[in-house]
């Protein structure tokens, strides 16, 4: 917990500095970029998702309803000043509440509106591929009457993002098979490929679509779109508007996810990524910093995918997590302030020494540049650029002593 004084922040921000500069890192440049950098919160890590799991087991204080949502993203957002936009799943956050294929467009006329009353924004938007009759399949299944409905949810979905969010459409299927035989390969997958056909040619030409991919879950013997290469053939088989949305949770343990972003960003491909840590084969937990992370940090950061000062070059950015027994809102503040610091520790490595070792094969010279601002404490850049905005310098703290909890502990209790 940071506890620090004005002048004590300052000192230590300008000791810092100096010893960036003699590295030619200019401390002001990366306190500016920290101060722009956003991430958009998930709707569904506030909510009732995930429950389950423990004989229906809910943490004190969970939103019962989508606004309940927005007001604890408002919170989150008031004590970080990162997180602006929150990221909906249309099946979960219908403000009316109203069957899967009633789902209309302008009840979330009024979720924008109070968003916007809360000092917040709607970003990406997911349709929801696991409700109604998508236990074999949805865009991938047999039945063309399955397919056509998930299509109609789909252009929903598209059109919720064009008038009253960003426009971005972010793609997740569960669709595959448990046995071998169960389904054709090639169909299912020509299945998928003619709906998002469809789909992309229907949708608003404002927005665009962000193709997620999964390793497994829950087809335990073939998932249609699972790794980063059928994602991306399926993004350059719609056009310009399609692209491809990394999970960090949905690889096998020691893929290199940072060479994934960097063949993206090479290719030019529309990009985005959801944030979360894993330790078993599943992503429901908060980012906590470490080497992995600031890796992918680096590559966003010299892919110039981040802290653009026009946005629309830029990625999007999204924390992709479900709670299920730790506090949801602390879990929230943990996982802004890690991509924070990871964020921080890429904007000081000493590009100038890491490309001249990197030239002339000095293998661990190189490595250890790159460790060199991994190890680096970059939390006076953080806390410089909070005291600057008016903000908390620890927000996790901040929201303890808020009593914000004890408000919705109260007001939410279960009955």
């Amino acid at each position: 917990m940071a506890d620090f004084s004005k002048r004590e922040i300052a000192e230590r921000y300008d000791l810092l500095g100096r010893d960036l500069a003699k590295k030619g890192i200019e401390i002001d440049q990366a306190k500016d970029r920290i101060s722009r950098f956003t991430v958009e919160v998930p709707s569904w890590v506030f909510g009732a998702f995930g429950g389950g799991r423990f004989s229906e087991y809910l943490p004190p204080g969970a939103a019962r309803n989508v606004f309940e949502k927005f007001d604890d993203a408002a919170i989150v957002n008031k004590l970080t000043g990162a997180t602006p936009k929150v990221s909906i799943n249309i099946g979960w956050d219908d403000p009316d509440v109203g069957p899967f294929d009633k789902i209309q467009v302008d009840s979330f006329k009024k979720l924008r509106d109070y968003a916007q009353k809360v000092g917040l924004k709607i970003g990406t938007v997911n349709p929801t591929y696991y409700l109604k009759g998508s236990h074999f399949g949805s865009l991938s299944a047999n039945n063309p009457e399955t397919r056509k409905r998930y299509i109609k949810h789909s252009l929903v979905s598209a059109e919720v993002a064009s008038r009253y969010a960003t426009g971005v459409l972010t793609i997740w299927l569960p669709d595959g098979s448990l046995y071998p035989g169960q389904v054709d390969l090639q169909t299912a997958e020509r299945n998928v490929a003619n709906s998002l056909k469809e789909i992309y040619s229907r949708m608003p030409e404002s927005g665009y679509m962000l193709i997620e991919y999964k390793l497994f879950e829950p087809g335990t013997y073939h998932t249609v779109i699972s790794d980063v290469s059928v994602a991306s053939g399926l993004a350059r088989s719609l056009g310009d508007r399609a692209g491809v949305i990394i999970d960090l949770g949905h690889h096998p343990h020691g893929v290199n996810i940072e060479h994934i972003v960097a063949r993206l960003i090479g290719d030019r491909m529309l990009g985005g990524f959801h944030f979360n840590t894993r330790y078993a084969s599943d992503d429901d937990l908060a980012v906590e910093p470490s080497m992995e992370i600031f890796r992918i940090f680096h590559k966003l950061v010299t892919g110039g995918v981040i802290g653009n000062s026009d946005p629309r070059k830029d990625w999007v950015y999204v924390i992709d997590q479900c709670s299920a027994l730790e506090n949801r809102i602390h879990a929230v503040l943990h996982s802004v302030e890690s991509l924070t610091v990871s964020y921080a520790k890429a904007l000081v490595v000493d590009e100038d020494k890491l490309g001249r070792f990197q030239d002339s094969n000095e293998i661990i010279l190189a490595n250890r540049t790159l460790v060199d601002a991994f190890l680096t404490d970059v939390r006076p850049i953080i806390y410089m650029a909070r005291q600057e905005k008016g903000l908390p310098i620890d927000p996790i703290e901040a929201y303890v002593q808020s009593g914000y909890q004890q408000k919705i502990d109260r007001e939410r209790k279960q009955r």
